[in-house]
């Protein structure tokens, strides 16, 4: 990759504007003033491409971090054994963590900006690849314009949303009739049965923290990843503004959890857990989902983010799935990473086809 020449309408820096414009949850000034602080993912350097502003307009921000390990990244190598795709670190366009269901348009200016700095980077042998992730198809066209084609094109995830109006009641008829009514019956029956779903505030799920970890840290197990979550990082994530944190509860044991955020009119549920032994009894995703569902709509949001995996169930249940593209733009002539990324779209769009 090569460097392009530097315009006026962006800069880089260390620090976050005094007023940041985000187009979603993931580039605002709350989160990303949060996830600088977090140690799940080792950072050589964290900065912001911004772009120019006059006065103290709110301007928008893109992410740029030199990642040497991030267990997200490396769920992906291992699934489909290119680990490690280079063997340095790599600068990642926003963090692989924030699912970019929204991030769509980028501003040519920010794109520029980030494919200058980490060409920089990598030229002065500061880090192996550019990797922008979770990127939808609109926001794919915008770097490939600007930046060029990359050296691949991986379609990491599928995720999904929901859009709402009225109440639970008018989106349950959205639904097919059968879904509809085993819900209807699921529900009920979890609630015989003792279970009970929460939204708490920050300072009520600080105290189920540990027994959440072990639910996050279950579900990576489950899908042959390493753990995605540690406690400091739980706890990061109740420091974001607007967290809620939904959960499951039978006979004083916490049965699931949900991570959440109010971002304007929207809620969006970042990673979760749930003790699979206890599907069966209490349909417990199915009943922090739609518990998650009807408090929102008296809550007068309108929209859910829900996030990737677990696709055909998701399907099932009248949610929407955005692609999520990966592009990693490598060294000109390293054909070798351009292989393994070409193996690693392969993977991973055989296994959501399979999985659907």
């Amino acid at each position: 990759m090569a460097a392009t020449s530097a315009r006026p309408g962006w800069e880089l820096s260390g620090t976050l504007p005094g007023r940041v414009a985000p187009t979603c949850l993931f580039d605002s000034a709350g989160w990303l003033g949060r996830w600088a602080t977090v140690q799940i993912e080792t950072f050589d350097t964290v900065d912001y491409v911004v772009e120019r502003a006059a006065g103290d307009l709110p301007r928008q921000v893109l992410p740029l971090y030199t990642v040497k390990f991030s267990p997200f990244w490396q769920g992906y190598e291992l699934q489909t054994e290119v680990a490690p795709l280079c063997p340095g670190p790599i600068v990642f366009a926003g963090s692989v963590y924030s699912m970019y269901t929204k991030r769509g348009h980028v501003p040519d200016d920010l794109v520029e900006g980030a494919f200058q700095e980490a060409a920089g980077r990598i030229a002065r042998q500061e880090a192996s690849l550019l990797v922008v992730p979770n990127l939808t198809d609109e926001g794919v066209a915008d770097w490939v314009r600007t930046a060029g084609e990359p050296a691949g094109r991986v379609l990491l995830d599928l995720t999904y949303h929901c859009e709402l109006s009225g109440d639970l009641q008018e989106y349950l008829h959205r639904l097919d009739t059968k879904v509809r009514r085993d819900v209807d019956r699921r529900r009920r029956r979890a609630h015989e049965r003792g279970l009970r779903v929460r939204l708490l505030a920050p300072d009520e799920a600080e105290p189920y923290l540990e027994r959440a970890l072990q639910l996050t840290v279950g579900t990576s197990d489950h899908h042959s990843w390493p753990a995605l979550y540690d406690l400091p990082t739980l706890r990061l994530l109740l420091s974001v503004p607007g967290s809620v944190t939904a959960l499951a509860e039978a006979d004083g044991e916490v049965l699931g959890v949900f991570f959440g955020f109010r971002h304007g009119d929207e809620v969006v549920f970042l990673t979760g857990g749930v003790r699979y032994d206890s599907l069966g009894r209490y349909s417990t995703y199915v009943s922090l989902m739609y518990h998650c569902i009807e408090w929102a709509h008296a809550n007068g949001l309108r929209r859910i983010e829900w996030g990737r995996d677990n696709y055909r169930f998701k399907e099932r249940h009248g949610l929407t799935p955005v692609q999520l593209w990966g592009l990693v733009y490598a060294p000109e002539g390293d054909t070798q990473t351009a292989g393994k990324a070409a193996h690693m779209h392969r993977f991973l769009s055989d296994y959501m086809d399979s999985s659907r």
